[in-house]
């Protein structure tokens, strides 16, 4: 995967910016937190007894549940989630980044990328060691193998994977939304992930420092009208195709913050 910047000012920019990204349950019953939380297409709502839904890119609805308690009436098995989750297997590279910054890498145990794709350490050492395995590319998933380590938890953004991952009586989540992730939701996009892992204060504290970091790029670049502003596109380049992030996105929204100019502001879509 290739990455397109016009600028390698700006490219350093917005690598120090996913560095502090990357590495800087069920809801308590605290007073002061609101029942109802929408975090872009994600949301998190509490249940008595300290239980809450979550609805996951999909707009699926999931329970968790405190371990050893029973579940509240009205759910299917494969949607109820016991937390705090010991073990997960988890598609996409961003996500057990989050796994680092919530400091629960230790539950991880697959993914879908091969040991030379990891360059965090607890990862290549745990594939190392036969703690965490490979099972098979996102596109060709060795559902056999993933039965066999018996997850807790699957992190996927493959909806079509779903299905399988159920048959296999494995509750999933769906990472990814139909609309491209904003600034905001990537970033609290933690506090979603924390819940599964009863991590909400670590969760709080990382969005804040990630918020911080992106203060200080805005900050830096306030005055827009200072020299030229760079024309960038960020993208991934196959032999075939050119895939790139549309002006609803993330990226698009890093660009601009560090005072370029992302080329496809006025596309609309999802990533």
């Amino acid at each position: 995967m290739k990455r397109v910047f016009c600028c390698r000012s700006l490219l350093i920019i917005c690598a120090a910016l996913f560095s502090a990204w990357f590495f800087g349950g069920c809801i308590q019953s605290d007073e002061n937190s609101p029942a109802f939380v929408n975090i872009g297409e994600f949301s998190i709502k509490k249940l008595p007894e300290n239980c809450s839904e979550i609805r996951d890119g999909a707009g699926r609805i999931l329970v968790l549940v405190p371990r050893g308690q029973n579940p509240p009436k009205g759910y299917q098995k494969n949607l109820i989630i016991e937390t705090p989750v010991r073990r997960v297997v988890v598609y996409s590279g961003f996500n057990v980044s989050i796994l680092k910054a919530l400091n629960v890498l230790d539950t991880l145990v697959g993914v879908t990328h091969k040991k030379a794709y990891w360059t965090i350490d607890e990862v290549a050492k745990g594939m190392e060691s036969g703690r965490i395995a490979y099972i098979g590319e996102s596109n060709a998933v060795d559902f056999e193998k993933l039965k066999a380590i018996e997850p807790d938890l699957v992190l996927t953004w493959d909806a079509c994977a779903i299905s399988k991952i159920n048959e296999l009586d494995i509750p999933g989540v769906i990472t990814i939304t139909g609309e491209a992730m904003d600034l905001d939701t990537r970033m609290r996009f933690a506090q979603i992930m924390a819940l599964f892992f009863n991590r909400e204060r670590e969760a709080d504290e990382y969005v804040a420092k990630v918020k911080s970091a992106v203060k200080r790029v805005r900050d830096i670049f306030s005055d827009s009208g200072r020299g030229l502003r760079r024309k960038v596109i960020w993208g991934d380049i196959y032999e075939k195709r050119v895939l790139v992030e549309p002006g609803n996105s993330w990226a698009a929204e890093m660009v601009e913050l560090a005072g370029g100019e992302y080329l496809f502001n006025d596309i609309f879509g999802g990533s």
